[in-house]
């Protein structure tokens, strides 16, 4: 696209000479340290439009956030311009049709309170500080999983702005082809997203449970826990499991379950009995609190880290068992977790190839997670990250795009399976000239058209 004059930019603008810079750029993965050569804080849709076109103009390669957490600092780079829409934060309810409109800017945690106080929620990710952006467009875990399905699977409609600056919305109906690529086809590839519309359900009170063990009844906990993963469990009930080493240690297994606390302490019996439980709590709760109990347990604050997340298809052996237990309990010098995210149920009914998130048929995503106090933490922490991945592949499949690692060598398989020589073709429609593109962004590829 050829302008006429430069295109001016507009929304609260960030330079490095302004106060706010060294804060403005910070990503939540402190490890990188990125010095961009401006930050466009958008405050509505206009924006986005001037930023994109004013990059064009210039030359100056782009990147986009919601909430800073790409895992490899993607979301940032050095001498460019940065689309942060954080604050960009509208959100609508129609109670006569069941949805909710909402700008990119909103963080789990808000949208959860938001809709919360009205009775309503869309299946939210764990973490409460993530952008909504991000999260939908690498297709959404949820802890609603198993009865409503990843976020993706609620969403009706996006609105996007693509690499001309001009306005797309994409729905069953309109840009299928942009819709179908924008369920699992990953933050930043097709275009800043400004807003979606999500089908909401109603909720109000849930079954919780948390459950401690110590660590060393690790491998029971684990085998036992897996069983809620299969596809003949209570989909009513989405299991997560921690296991967490160093100064405190932790084995936690949570959940939310829609139904009674009675009946979910039924159905956890056999966990139960597994080990010497420290702690039981099952209890009826609101639905926020329970939202909240769980983001507790998750990374909160910025920090140094790296983490990954494959899929797991099939039970766990017990060498994989043991391959587990080898590397939380011999850590490096850093903190290092691992999160069991309990798949399946709704997400298992709809096909790999419906929507660009391929891993439907995954029991649960395993994310594996090193941070460190000290700079010489660093590399322990990544090596055993990597290593751990690496001898976990006999017994996973695929990564999860929300976990994205540079390391990965084969990147396309591994994030979208089979559904990548389609993601391509799309990309060569709405992305002729490659515009977003960044470290394993999805290239065009000219062949057969979509």
């Amino acid at each position: 696209m050829k302008y006429k004059k430069e295109p001016e930019l507009t929304g609260r603008i960030v330079l490095p000479n302004d106060p706010l810079y060294n804060s403005a750029r910070q990503e939540f993965n402190t490890f990188f340290n990125k010095f961009p050569l401006v930050i466009v804080f958008a405050r509505e849709t206009q924006d986005v439009i001037n930023a994109i076109r004013w990059a064009r103009y210039n030359g100056v390669p782009l990147r986009m956030r919601s909430g800073r957490h790409n895992y490899e600092g993607v979301s940032a780079l050095n001498g460019g311009l940065i689309i942060d829409v954080s604050e960009m934060k509208q959100l609508e309810i129609n109670r006569k049709k069941g949805t909710v409109t909402l700008q990119t800017g909103l963080r789990n945690i808000e949208i959860i309170e938001e809709l919360g106080s009205q009775g309503l929620v869309v299946p939210p990710g764990l973490c409460p500080t993530p952008g909504i952006a991000g999260v939908t467009l690498g297709g959404g875990h949820s802890s609603l999983s198993r009865p409503w399905g990843l976020v993706i699977d609620n969403l009706l409609e996006a609105e996007l702005v693509d690499a001309d600056g001009c306005v797309l919305h994409a729905s069953a109906d309109r840009n299928a082809d942009l819709f179908w690529a924008l369920r699992g086809g990953g933050g930043g590839n097709f275009g800043v997203c400004t807003s979606f519309r999500f089908r909401t359900h109603e909720i109000d009170t849930v079954a919780y449970a948390a459950i401690n063990w110590d660590l060393e009844d690790l491998k029971p906990v684990l085998k036992v826990w897996q069983e809620y993963t299969l596809p003949d469990a209570d989909i009513r009930f989405t299991p997560l499991l921690s296991i967490i080493s160093g100064e405190q240690p932790l084995l936690l297994t949570q959940g939310v379950f829609l139904g009674s606390a009675k009946e979910l302490r039924e159905l956890l019996r056999p966990l139960l009995r597994t080990g010497s439980p420290s702690s039981v709590f099952i209890e009826d709760i609101p639905w926020v609190e329970a939202a909240a109990r769980i983001g507790r347990t998750q990374p909160v604050s910025p920090e140094p880290f790296k983490s990954v997340g494959p899929y797991v298809d099939a039970l766990l052996p017990d060498e994989a068992i043991d391959i587990i237990q080898r590397f939380i309990t011999n850590p490096p010098t850093s903190a290092v977790s691992l999160l069991f995210h309990g798949l399946g149920g709704a997400v298992a009914d709809i096909p790999s190839k419906a929507t660009a998130y391929f891993q439907r048929k995954a029991l649960s995503n395993m994310s594996i997670y090193a941070t460190w106090n000290e700079p010489e933490g660093a590399g322990p922490g990544i090596h055993w990250v990597d290593q751990f991945r690496r001898e976990m592949l006999p017994y996973t499949n695929g990564v999860y795009i929300n976990t994205q690692d540079l390391s990965i060598e084969n990147w396309p398989k591994a994030y979208y399976g089979g559904n990548f020589e389609r993601l391509t073709r799309i990309k060569a429609k709405y992305d002729p000239e490659n515009f977003f593109r960044f470290p394993q962004s999805i290239p065009p590829t000219f062949g057969c058209r979509e």
